[in-house]
């Protein structure tokens, strides 16, 4: 494993831990963070803020992608990588294809997050994503735990109300 490769997978490894304290508080289990073409992080961690915002554009991946353009004042993400905890959506994907991101690494791909209950696999056409596009940005970051925020998600949607908390 190169040190580039290390890098991403460090980084990849506190996005998913980002993202699962973030479902702990409420959230959904995507996280999304840009990296620099010196392979430094170039946004924050950035949390789907959908509800909280009112913005329906206002996926993880997005918010990551709008953190970087603002803080380093940016007209183009070229050679930027994005890291994301689920592969991201057809929009997701438009946006970074938009903005000139070259690579998209997932922790978790969309076969899986749609097992998880995430099922938006139609929305790569609706936004212009063909298979080839997907496949030249696309790559596969495992890391340990990777899949740990969907299933704490799922866990947390189906747990049972605690006692004297019904309506």
């Amino acid at each position: 494993m190169n040190t580039d490769t290390r890098n991403l997978t460090d980084l990849m490894a506190q996005a998913v831990d980002t993202c699962t304290a973030h479902v702990e508080a409420g959230g959904l289990p995507f996280i999304g963070v840009l990296v620099n073409p010196a392979g430094e992080p170039a946004s924050g961690f950035g949390a789907n803020r959908v509800a909280e915002s009112g913005d329906q554009t206002a996926h993880a991946e997005i918010v990551a992608m709008r953190d970087a353009l603002t803080r380093h004042n940016l007209d183009s993400l070229d050679g930027h990588i994005l890291l994301a905890t689920g592969e991201p959506c057809g929009l997701c994907y438009r946006y970074a294809l938009d903005h000139g991101v070259t690579r998209i690494h997932v922790a978790v791909d969309r076969d899986d997050v749609a097992e998880f209950g995430f099922d938006y696999r139609a929305s790569y056409r609706a936004f212009g994503v063909t298979d080839t596009t997907r496949d030249r940005l696309y790559r596969h970051l495992p890391v340990p735990r990777g899949g740990e925020p969907f299933t704490r998600y799922l866990t947390l949607q189906h747990s049972p109300e605690p006692k004297g908390t019904s309506s």
